[in-house]
């Protein structure tokens, strides 16, 4: 059998600190990409992974389902709805494809599709991710609210398995799950499997679309909302590794 071919994209960001310090000040830049960690752990388990880091999002990310059908899989983490929908510009007065809604009727085509949470997936900080507005909604297990969805839990919280969890996941190494320290608050979709919650909010939700499958995380594959413990579980790899197996029906 083939290994699964992912297209993973989010998971980075930069930023600009400005320190005072009495009559000065110096702006120094900082860049993150926690997302290469994530890609090479899943390439340990065998998938073969492509990462695009948020800022190579609009420039690089396929565009119409066609493109989208070269993967198994399409993983968004901590990227905005503005960010997939933003292009190369294009010659005045030209039509473009909704990438989004092609995204959607890859879904539909027999595509698999993983939104995982944090302060840009779902409806996000401030609401500024929005997929509750685009066509991708459709696609997707849970509802999403529309305004600021964040649950942060600094006290840590940690997820219960449903009886359909427990029939997917029971293979799980690591035993007790680990805390986590938030989520995106959603509503699971009715006709959609979930799999855990945080109390009584969703955390793994599965749904058939059309031909194919999605699936919503909606804690943080990686820091912050994951956790520490949460990276080193011995079940983490194995967690991800089942989750893409079940969105391409191996």
């Amino acid at each position: 059998m083939q290994p699964l071919k992912v297209l993973f994209m989010g998971e980075s960001y930069t930023a600009m600190h400005t320190y005072l310090r009495g009559a000065n000040y110096v702006s120094l830049p900082e860049y993150s990409n926690t997302g290469v960690a994530f890609a090479d752990m899943l390439r340990a388990q065998g998938i073969e992974v492509e990462h695009l880091p948020t800022h190579e999002v609009p420039g690089r990310c396929p565009i119409s389902a066609k493109d989208f059908a070269a993967y198994d899989v399409v993983i968004l983490s901590d990227v905005a709805s503005d960010t997939m929908l933003t292009q190369p510009a294009p010659a005045a007065g030209q039509l473009r494809l909704n990438r989004l809604d092609e995204l959607r009727r890859y879904v539909q085509a027999g595509g698999g599709l993983l939104m995982c949470g944090g302060y840009f997936s779902f409806s996000g900080v401030g609401n500024t991710a929005r997929y509750g507005m685009t066509p991708l909604a459709q696609a997707l297990p849970v509802d999403i609210l529309n305004y600021d969805d964040r649950i942060e839990c600094p006290q840590g919280v940690v997820p219960e398995l449903t009886p359909a969890g427990a029939d997917l996941l029971q293979a799980l190494p690591g035993g007790v799950w680990p805390d986590f320290n938030g989520y995106n608050k959603t509503i699971c979709k009715l006709g959609a499997v979930e799999f855990a919650r945080f109390g009584t909010d969703p955390f793994l939700v599965g749904m058939e679309y059309g031909s194919g499958r999605s699936f919503a995380f909606t804690s943080d594959c990686e820091p912050n909302w994951a956790t520490h413990d949460f990276l080193k579980w011995p079940g983490y790899p194995a967690l991800f590794s089942t989750i893409l197996q079940w969105i391409a029906r191996r």
